[in-house]
């Protein structure tokens, strides 16, 4: 029958080894004890009559994980097979969950085994059992010795309800360990209902491959030879009042109590070990942390040892930070920690077990949905092969700061409530660490505000006399302002009697020329009408040159705008080269000039002075088609670009035309500068149109760059800040 243990939080089952005199029972469950605890954590009890040495019982204690949170614990049990201890097998077998029938296969002892078996199902009866209900599995025994009967006559005599069978040898352990594991797997099965398992088909399944997983592997360990001693328990002497058969029912259960009460000593003296084992590491990390001064210094320091002295290589370190928000800053063996993904209009697990302030143990195969929020975690926790969850809040001065998760895997097996209890304790005393720290820390910058509210003050008072000297300063420069204002004017002065100069000697030639050829034209009688159209054609040629002087005189307007950048206006660029190329159509046609226009997807405005970016865009075009070849190429291209950290726009000309000397070069932007002879072949014009649009581009904050190459050409190259910066 199971039992319920609180106070230890522990599940029991009950397995019985049955079978007739020296059939193996002992030796295979001397096997079992070797395999399942190699280092002897446990010991196996054995119970002798007081008159001779014959087996009594034997126990032993093996732990099989958690069932809702209680340990599952399972009790094996032999009984002597001799007649003359009936009563003590019925007494044992009282409360029993499950039974391993091991049969001697000797064809001498094929009657033994029979009469075993019905005694079995007597005994079973006297403890209220149903002999059709409890779980069991038959062991063949002794299978290496010569004349044994076969399985089918084994089965025949044995086995006519079809129970699970398996061939064993005791003494080498073959087939023992499998045989075990089934009837714990039978056994765990046959109890769900009282477990609380049987509407859970996912949670029984998982208990039963926890037990498969656990005890198949260890049929394959090498193992030695010999067998430890068992502890001997010697019954009490028979008293006077009760019968043999009372006074043996009565040795058996003192001394089932006895061993009972002997595995918890054994257990509560590892627990002592672990305890001290674990306060002396409290200690040592207390020591640490008192040595910490930066937060950093904590928070790494604690995760890195807690996951250490727990042996994973998984978990993270969660933070309060000054919004309130649970944010992860530190993970080891993992790329993210499931407890703290946040569910769509929902709180994170790990935020969930914070606001408890509880801290949290678990195995991932048994979290049933009233221990924590549903969520895909647990999910997410299974594909990467872990088992075993911790989670510890960090609480200092009553205030939650972080929390603190670990993560098991098989290799490592699952967390125990003493491990919890260390990371608890670790936990309280780095939250404690890293308030201290963050006090520490707090104080410096404190004293470092203080440090710097000083040194403000005085470099205020430093301010506070250099201003005088500032304004003495600003004064001087005001005076140097006004003065190189007044040079400008003197040189605008100077330009406009230059400007004057030039376009009265420039009018003088066409004007002359209108001015003769209109008088003979009055003579209209006696012109032949042949020198009448040539009269007329230079009136028209010169009339263009007039108005080209006009053109070049309105640009020198620009020349005379202070200098400085113009207040930003955004100029579309499709409206600013219509208003260029427009008057220069005729021109272009003229000398059968093709002409590229090529804007840059999504460029739609410059910034700047319109008229200023015409006049000079005019200047610049101009002078491209004066100095280009009859059915020459002419390309005008605005792009953005960037110099360095800055934005610009680039406005290109490009010509196909005579190109300009080397030593010309140099030369072209100067005010009234023309390249070309002077009497033979001056260009037409004052001599403006690059200087205006050098003037124009330094106003806006950009350059004018100029490179030819006599006989292929001419690129001038108007750069234009936007005012953005690469970051």
């Amino acid at each position: 029958m199971v039992q319920f243990d609180n106070q230890y939080r522990q599940v029991k089952l009950k397995v019985v080894y049955y079978g007739p005199g020296l059939c193996g029972k002992t030796t295979c469950l001397q096997f079992v004890h070797r395999v399942t605890d190699p280092q002897r954590r446990t010991k196996l009890y054995t119970l002798n009559t007081a008159s001779d040495r014959t087996l009594f019982f034997d126990l032993l204690g093996l732990d099989l994980g958690r069932v809702r949170g209680y340990r599952l614990m399972l009790q094996l049990y032999t009984v002597p097979g001799q007649v003359q201890y009936n009563a003590t097998r019925r007494a044992v077998l009282a409360g029993c969950d499950g039974v391993m029938f091991v049969a001697d296969s000797q064809r001498a002892l094929a009657r033994a085994n029979q009469d075993s078996l019905a005694n079995l199902a007597e005994n079973l009866k006297a403890n209220g059992l149903d002999p059709d209900t409890v779980p069991m599995v038959f062991s063949y025994n002794k299978r290496d010795l010569p004349e044994v009967l076969s399985r089918s006559e084994l089965d025949e005599a044995l086995n006519g309800r079809g129970y699970p069978v398996f061939e064993t040898v005791a003494t080498s352990g073959a087939g023992v360990v499998e045989a075990f594991s089934a009837i714990a797997q039978a056994t765990v099965l046959s109890v769900a209902d009282r477990l609380g398992l049987s509407a859970q088909p996912d949670a029984l399944n998982r208990v039963v491959a926890n037990v498969n997983n656990a005890l198949l592997p260890l049929a394959r360990r090498a193992l030695a030879t010999t067998v430890e001693s068992a502890v001997v328990v010697h019954p009490a002497a028979k008293g006077e009042d009760l019968h043999e058969e009372d006074l043996i029912t009565e040795a058996v259960r003192a001394n089932l109590a006895m061993t009972d009460l002997n595995m918890r000593l054994d257990r509560l003296t590892t627990d002592l070990e672990r305890t001290v084992s674990n306060l002396r590491s409290i200690n040592e990390f207390g020591r640490l942390m008192t040595l910490a001064r930066e937060p950093e210094e904590v928070t790494a320091g604690f995760l890195d040892r807690l996951l250490a002295e727990l042996r994973v290589a998984c978990g993270s370190l969660l933070l309060v930070d000054q919004n309130g928000e649970l944010v992860e800053i530190l993970r080891r063996g993992m790329a993210n920690d499931p407890l703290a993904r946040r569910e769509a209009g929902g709180k994170s697990p790990a935020e969930v077990i914070l606001a408890s302030r509880q801290p949290l143990i678990t195995r991932v195969d048994e979290v049933e949905p009233a221990q924590l929020i549903e969520s895909p975690w647990m999910e997410e926790v299974r594909n990467l092969n872990l088992i075993g969850v911790l989670a510890v809040p960090l609480v200092a001065q009553d205030r939650p700061v972080g929390l603190v998760t670990a993560f098991a895997d098989n290799a490592r097996g699952p967390f125990e409530d003493e491990e919890l209890e260390l990371a608890t304790a670790m936990g309280a005393n780095a939250a404690t660490a890293l308030a201290n720290a963050r006090a520490w820390r707090s104080l410096e910058q404190l004293n470092r505000s203080l440090e710097e509210a000083v040194a403000e003050r005085t470099k205020e008072l430093q301010e506070a006399l250099q201003h005088a000297r500032k304004l003495a300063e600003e004064l001087e420069d005001r005076n140097l302002t006004l003065e190189a204002a007044n040079r400008q004017l003197r040189d605008l002065e100077r330009l406009k009697g230059d400007l004057l100069n030039r376009i009265a000697h420039e009018l003088n030639t066409p004007v002359t020329a209108i001015q003769t050829a209109g008088r003979i034209l009055t003579r209209y009688d006696e012109v032949p009408a042949e020198k009448a159209g040539k009269f007329i054609e230079i009136i028209t040629q010169e009339s263009t040159r007039l108005a080209e002087l006009i053109a070049s005189a309105l640009q020198a307007a620009v020349l005379g705008v202070p200098e400085g950048r113009p207040a930003p206006t955004g100029v579309s660029v499709t409206e600013l080269l219509k208003r260029v190329l427009a008057p220069l159509k005729g021109e272009i046609a003229q000398r059968q000039l093709s002409v590229q226009v090529k804007v840059a997807t999504g460029l739609d405005e410059i910034t700047g002075d319109a008229d200023q970016l015409e006049a000079a865009l005019r200047a610049i075009v101009k002078n491209g088609v004066d100095f280009n070849r009859e059915g020459g190429s002419l390309a005008v291209m605005v792009k953005p670009v960037r110099r360095g950290t800055v934005s610009m726009v680039e406005v290109r000309v490009e010509d196909k035309g005579v190109g300009i000397p080397a030593g010309d070069l140099p030369h072209v932007c100067e005010v009234f500068w023309q390249g070309g002879n002077v009497l033979t072949d001056k260009p037409r014009g004052l001599g403006l149109g690059l200087a205006v649009a050098r003037r124009v581009a330094e106003n806006h904050g950009g350059t004018l760059e100029i490179t030819s190459e006599q006989g292929a050409g001419t690129v001038v190259t108007m750069l234009l800040p936007t005012g953005e910066r690469r970051k």
